[in-house]
């Protein structure tokens, strides 16, 4: 998950009507549900369109450290090797991708903040032979895992949890979070020397609970709460430049007016994917669990309402896109933790 050049501040008071975008419906609808325990503060990442999601914590203080993985083509669930003994089990880890492998790392398991790397490789497969009285088993289950570069390799790198994590190319981001004081920092990771290093400051103030997100290229981070005060700013990363600028802060516009409203909308650990060029924003909490649902153009640097989730109302679930479909699940409000998940449609109309 270098200089800073700050190419833009745009402000959130007004917008002209023409900057508005056409609006989305979406329609949500209920898929194959989690197979794991029902948990938040899990992780996800996609990989040649099939999705990984694994760790976190269900109601009962239990950590995690399982996987599976989220066919779409048949919307069918198959359980995978578990991160290894020596990776603890986790929730508020972070993920990202690349060179086609998933990395997971941060967090905490209860206890310790946390700091190591755990590379995920879809393709290889892990074998473990047990012994019970004289039975022999053995089990070959799918994925593979090894441990790659600590965050604290880096300069300025911690042990942290409710950190951002994203990915442009084949290169991984990492972020702010919250290790012992709120953190913006931002790490670059390369799998190919298996390294971190720093890269252009993060202008944005501190928080946790972010989310992030790529289209075309730049990586889009916002969002989040910072001692106690809900974040709705956006800021997007172009490694090409090393520049980060500042966009539209998540807000909804009117158009009757042409201005934007956010009074409602700032959030901590929502839920973010991308379909086709446009990102989506949904669920998260700001005092109480919401359901309203926001797309991003980067094009227009436009926020647009669509059709809120149709699930319950929770934070700190997981999400992901893949082809022309989005996907929202696990999560918590309350005692409550959820193992549904949804699956977003955003060119139809909600049935």
């Amino acid at each position: 998950m270098l200089a800073l050049v700050l190419l833009a501040s745009l402000g959130l008071s007004s917008c002209k009507k023409s900057d508005s975008s056409t609006t989305v419906n979406g329609n949500w609808t209920r898929g194959n549900s989690f197979p794991g325990t029902t948990r938040n503060g899990a992780v996800s990442f996609i990989i040649n369109n099939v999705a990984y999601v694994g760790t976190g914590i269900d109601a009962n203080s239990n950590k995690y450290k399982d996987f599976y993985s989220f066919a779409p083509t048949t919307g069918s669930w198959t359980k995978l090797t578990s991160m290894p003994a020596a990776a603890v089990a986790r929730y508020n880890a972070v993920a990202f991708v690349a060179g086609g492998k998933g990395y997971v790392g941060t967090g905490y398991d209860g206890t310790n903040m946390l700091s190591d790397f755990w590379q995920f490789d879809p393709a290889g497969t892990t074998t473990v032979t047990t012994t019970t009285g004289t039975t022999v088993t053995t089990t070959t289950t799918s994925g593979s895992w090894k441990q790659v570069a600590d965050l604290t390799t880096v300069s300025g790198g911690t042990a942290r949890y409710g950190a951002v994590a994203g990915n442009v190319s084949d290169i991984g981001y990492v972020g702010c979070g919250f290790d012992g004081n709120y953190q913006k920092d931002f790490y670059r990771y390369n799998p190919a020397a298996n390294t971190w290093s720093t890269f252009a400051g993060f202008p944005g103030d501190k928080r946790m609970g972010a989310l992030a997100f790529t289209i075309n290229g730049q990586m889009y981070v916002g969002t989040g709460i910072n001692n106690g005060l809900y974040t709705t700013d956006f800021w997007s990363y172009n490694p090409a430049g090393d520049t980060w600028t500042r966009k539209h802060d998540l807000a909804n516009i009117s158009n009757s007016t042409g201005s934007y409203d956010n009074s409602a909308l700032p959030r901590a650990y929502a839920s973010s994917f991308v379909v086709g060029n446009l990102g989506y924003v949904t669920v998260g909490s700001n005092t109480a669990v919401r359901t309203d649902c926001f797309a991003y153009d980067p094009t227009l640097d436009t926020w647009t309402a669509t059709n809120p989730f149709k699930g319950a109302g929770r934070n700190s679930g997981v999400s992901f896109g893949i082809g022309n479909y989005g996907y929202v699940g696990t999560g918590y409000a309350g005692s409550t933790r959820f193992d549904d998940f949804w699956q977003f449609d955003p060119n139809a109309a909600q049935e």
